[in-house]
């Protein structure tokens, strides 16, 4: 978990005076602009708390690139705002289908929030991040299903900007130092960002029609 802080283990050099990474900063600050208009037009409780979810966690994020302080408050709260995230999207689903998960999805989601704990506890980055976007996918997946037609299409959407976001971040785990040392001022990271704003964009789409 120490290994990982905002805003030096990501690909894009901070500045040491100023905003640490403008580019990344950017971008997020675009991402809450999208996500607070959703929020203004949701009118029912569930898919309103999922969004507000998401726009606190976009928030500390967005501070995160700006200012970093000098302990891991920043890089911990924003993996525990994954668990709100992830609960708001479950009791969404849950109060627009009417349908309960059932025990052996519940199973499968407390092995998957078990391993999320242990990564975050005792494992790199990655895997706890990792954990955190198949707990989203799970729940995705599961109430697949029980959406109507025109709504299930924005699920393998999400899916498959997700998988990027997965891909980059491997990417960027294993070659920043390459790719910073053939081009040492470009943002890499602000082109995750940018797929992350895409995604919000269609999370809060699709969530403030339920």
């Amino acid at each position: 978990m120490k290994e990982y802080t905002f805003p030096f283990s990501t690909c894009e050099k901070p500045n040491k005076k100023g905003i640490a990474q403008p580019w990344s900063a950017a971008v997020n600050v675009l991402s809450i602009f999208i996500i607070f208009y959703f929020l203004l037009q949701v009118k029912k409780w569930y898919p309103f708390l999922l969004i507000l979810s998401l726009l606190v966690f976009e928030c500390v994020h967005t501070f995160s690139h700006i200012i970093h302080l000098s302990n891991y408050i920043q890089v911990n709260s924003i993996h525990i705002l994954t668990y709100v995230i992830n609960f708001c999207c479950l009791q969404a689903f849950y109060n627009y289908t009417h349908k309960a998960p059932s025990p052996i999805f519940l199973m499968c989601l407390v092995i998957l929030l078990s391993f999320d704990i242990y990564a975050f506890l005792f494992l790199s980055f990655i895997f706890y991040f990792s954990s955190s976007i198949f707990l989203f996918f799970s729940i995705l997946i599961y109430y697949y299903s029980y959406l109507p037609k025109e709504k299930q299409n924005y699920i393998f959407t999400i899916l498959g900007l997700g998988t990027i976001i997965l891909l980059f971040f491997y990417n960027e785990k294993m070659n920043c130092e390459k790719m910073l040392f053939f081009m040492p001022n470009f943002p890499f990271h602000a082109l995750l960002e940018l797929t992350g704003t895409f995604i919000f964009y269609l999370i809060c789409k699709f969530f403030s029609s339920l």
